[in-house]
Order: structure tokens, then C-alpha cells, then sequence
């Protein structure tokens, strides 16, 4: 753990992943099983550094790749990773502004993917709306967000002044109004929270939709396969394993797929 600043950045705004790391493959993995990326337009929102945008673009044209982030540096960061790819994303679409009001038209998009975004947005409701809203009829909307039932915290917990960097264990387990004292920076879903937030969203905007898949996934590991070798990496197959039992609601994140219905 690291003792850092309460003013600390990505503390608010979430720390993007700056490489396509084993645990990314893994999930991108598990997208391919269940949506075809094949020749569709699609958001990254929330896209950091833009490493998730540059590995769509292998199944898809550059053109069709958007990405939206709230911080303004990550644009820069997302032209430097662009720059070095093989494929060229326009920087065009990379768009700076808040997941809770989108610059695009309505039905834009065949797929909205979110990894580990809606728990840091000011209102969850309304990004579920706006993503929603600029997807296509039979468009797909992709989330990873924090599942409750995951025994730590793992976006830090502010004390006073500080903010204490790292694992907490036990915090999602407490009451809500324990953790919002020390967690008021992030949210962690139930699978009866998230439904609660669709249902709302699609009450609001009228748009209907259905849930395709709805499971959990448990981490990648990458750290403690590099720290401890081949005894992280048992440790890593032992619980991939678990995702397929009933102890897979314990893992890290919710996976979601919602299908945008017809109108």
C-alpha cells in the first residue's frame, strides 16, 4: 500500500490501464465469445490511454473506433500510444467530455464497451442513458464494473487527508454508509444495484432492452504471476476455474451484456 495525497488524480478519476495487459487478452477474450466485433462502430467510453480503442481497431476499420474520456491529459497519452500501432486511429475520435452527456447522435454505435468505468461517474443512471441512447437497435453495451461480493476494495480508501493506494481488504463487505467514508470515490455493484441502474435508465429514456450475459470474472493475476512464477500461476488457473462454479460470483467484476431492443 502507498500513503498519497486526498487530491491525488487518479484517486477521482480511476488509474487506465497503460498497456494491453494478459488479464486485458482475457477479457477481450471473453467479449469475442459473446459479441462479433467484426466491421462494427465502436465507444470505448472511458478510454484512457486508449489501448483497448487500438485493439478493436484489429477487428474492425480505424474509422469506426471512438473513444470518450473525462480527463483532458488523456489524449495526449492516447497519440502517443496511436502513434507507435500499426494501425491509425484518427485522433479525431477521441473525444474529451463526460460519459453522462455523449457527443454523438442517437443509434451511432453497433457496441458501447465500458472496463471498469461506471463505478467512477458522477451519475450511473444517466451514462447508462446517454450509452443507451447512441446505441444502434441490436447494438450491444459491454460493461466490467466492481462486483460487491469481491473481498477487497481496489481502488483505495481515503483517510483525512490521505489517500491510502491498494487493497482493502473487507470494505465491500461493510455497509454502504461505513464505505462511503472511506470509499467515496467509487462504487461497487450488487447484481440487484446494476439492474436497479438499467431499469432506471431504460424508464427514463423509454428505450428497452435485455440482458444477453450476465456473469463474473475474477482477476487477471499478471502481478502475482510475475512476483511468485509458477506458484502465481496455479494460483491463477485455480481461480479462472472458480468463474465456471458457483463461487464465480465471489470474482473481481460483473461482466454485463445488454442488448438495445427495437423500438
Amino acid at each position: 500500500m502507498k500513503v498519497m495525497s486526498n487530491s491525488t488524480k487518479f484517486a477521482h478519476l480511476g488509474k487506465p490501464g497503460s498497456i494491453f495487459s494478459k488479464g486485458f487478452e482475457r477479457r477481450l477474450k471473453k467479449i469475442l465469445g459473446l459479441v462479433d466485433l467484426k466491421d462494427k462502430k465502436i465507444l470505448d467510453l472511458g478510454a484512457g490511454e486508449g489501448v483497448w480503442m487500438i485493439r478493436f481497431a484489429e477487428f474492425t476499420s480505424p474509422e469506426n473506433i471512438y473513444g470518450v474520456d473525462y480527463d483532458a491529459e488523456s489524449l495526449k497519452k492516447f497519440e502517443a500510444n496511436n502513434n507507435k500501432s500499426k494501425v491509425k486511429i484518427s485522433t479525431n475520435n477521441f473525444k474529451i467530455g463526460p460519459a453522462e452527456s455523449l457527443d454523438f447522435p442517437d443509434s451511432f454505435f453497433d457496441v458501447v464497451f465500458q472496463n471498469e468505468v461506471l463505478e467512477h461517474v458522477e451519475n450511473d443512471v444517466k451514462t447508462i442513458e446517454e450509452c443507451l441512447r447512441v446505441l444502434k437497435n441490436g447494438g450491444h453495451l459491454i460493461i466490467f464494473t466492481p462486483n460487491t461480493l469481491w473481498p477487497f476494495e481496489q481502488h483505495g480508501i481515503f483517510v483525512g487527508k490521505k489517500y491510502i493506494w491498494g487493497n482493502i481488504p473487507l470494505l465491500p463487505w461493510l455497509p454502504k454508509f461505513i464505505k462511503k467514508k472511506f470509499a467515496p470515490h467509487v462504487r461497487n455493484y450488487s447484481c440487484r444495484d446494476l439492474n436497479k441502474v438499467f431499469e432506471k435508465a431504460s424508464l427514463n429514456t423509454q428505450i428497452n432492452y435485455h440482458v444477453v450475459y450476465h456473469k463474473h470474472v475474477f482477476p487477471g493475476f499478471d502481478g502475482l504471476e510475475r512476483r511468485y512464477g509458477a506458484i502465481g500461476k496455479i494460483i491463477k488457473k485455480i481461480f479462472h476455474k472458480l468463474e465456471k462454479t458457483p463461487l464465480g460470483i465471489f470474482g473481481i467484476s460483473h461482466l454485463v451484456i445488454i442488448e438495445k431492443d427495437s423500438e
